[in-house]
């Protein structure tokens, strides 16, 4: 019989659940496993892995990992050593390439990524010391009004400007539920957020006219639908309108998701993207290679879980 590995910290999750039920669906054995249960270690001179209850990692045909932090803490180093150890044997992984070239790969990295590209994302900067948030205020001081003079911040090879005035949104490089992501409509409250993040880990963008945005999901390369939601009215959502959007936009949306999917060399994602109505086009606000899809199954009826296991 075939054995199916899920790797959590959230084994009452909705999808860790799901995927129990749909590889015993197909016929797999499954573990469900949380990532503190794993003991490590080095035996003479051999790696050791220990899964608990006689498990290991030989025994598997198919690994599933899903997130491996929460409230702050990660054990990213342990999901890294467990696939390591899994692609040697030649396991098959759902995201395991990603996952070994990108172990950690928050908003900014996928932001310059999608940028040297070509696709498109939203405008941002971060600074990596105190240093560089002090240069930042002190522009944003000397600017009129609350006008934020960010060109003068930008090197000669990057003279074109950003963004350039308030409202704008800073948020964390990682994060979930939109919970490190706040509004700033000026000076103070810029100031009061300040102290909020550590540098290098917050980044600040434009705030866009968006009324809506939309989670969609690529699995193998393929593109498997999308969710609508309503922007949050804490993020000025009222500011923009709402659009019914035409076959070559809606085209677009899937070609833009399938590369970005692409790039980062996901088998499964869940994208994050939203119509720039000043641009006119599409800009992908974040890609999540352990996306959840509760919400996603039961609005679109499509089986996320089922197609996650039949890579």
């Amino acid at each position: 019989m075939k054995r199916l590995l899920i790797l959590t910290r959230f084994v009452k999750e909705y999808e860790p659940r799901r995927l129990v039920e749909e590889g015993r669906r197909k016929g797999f054995k499954v573990d469900l496993v949380k990532y503190g249960q794993v003991d490590i270690g080095v035996d003479g001179g051999k790696p050791v892995i220990d899964l608990g209850k006689g498990r290991r990692l030989s025994d598997y045909d198919l690994i599933v990992p899903r997130a491996a932090s929460k409230k702050g803490s990660s054990m990213v180093g342990v999901k890294t050593v467990l696939l390591e150890e899994a692609n040697k044997l030649g396991i098959k992984i759902v995201n395991g390439e990603s996952f070994l070239k990108f172990p950690l790969l928050g908003k900014i990295e996928q932001g310059v990524m999608m940028a040297g590209v070509g696709l498109p994302t939203v405008d941002f900067v971060t600074f990596g010391s105190k240093l560089g948030w002090r240069k930042f205020m002190k522009t944003l001081q000397s600017a009129e009004g609350s006008e934020l003079s960010y060109t003068s911040l930008r090197t000669a090879e990057s003279s074109e400007p950003s963004f350039a005035k308030f409202p704008l949104i800073i948020k964390g490089r990682f994060g979930s539920h939109g919970r490190t992501v706040k509004l700033v409509k000026n000076k103070v409250e810029l100031e009061r957020v300040f102290g909020e993040y550590k540098e290098g880990s917050v980044l600040i963008q434009p705030k866009l006219r968006v009324k809506q945005w939309y989670r969609c999901i690529v699995v193998n390369g393929v593109y498997l639908g999308e969710m609508r939601h309503r922007q949050k009215d804490k993020y000025d959502g009222e500011m923009g309108r709402l659009f019914k959007f035409n076959k070559l936009k809606m085209d677009r949306l899937k070609e833009t998701c399938v590369r970005a999917s692409n790039l980062f060399e996901c088998d499964y994602a869940g994208i994050d993207v939203v119509w720039d109505e000043d641009k006119a086009d599409w800009a992908i606000l974040e890609i999540n290679r352990t996306a959840q899809f509760k919400y996603f199954e039961k609005r679109t009826g499509v089986n996320v879980a089922e197609k996650m296991i039949s890579l």
